[in-house]
């Protein structure tokens, strides 16, 4: 399990929030804060994030839930 502390947080820019389907293939993504599987037909959660020093970085997240305990500011 994956946790944020909020100075990080604060250094982080949300640049895309959504919500995808895994069709066709299975890249076998887990949920960046609690490890599940991220199956094909599953709903998940994505964000794109850039960090202070421009880095652009996707999170995975199986639910809103775990979404929002890992981004609470989202």
């Amino acid at each position: 399990m994956n946790t944020s502390s909020n100075t990080a947080a604060a250094e982080l820019i949300i640049q895309n929030k959504s919500t995808r389907v895994l069709v066709g293939g299975s890249p076998s993504y887990r949920c960046d804060y609690c490890g599940q599987v991220i199956s094909e037909r599953m709903r998940y959660s994505g964000v794109t994030i850039r960090d202070s020093a421009g880095n652009i970085t996707e999170h995975f997240f199986c639910e809103e839930e775990c979404m929002i305990s890992q981004y609470p500011d989202i």
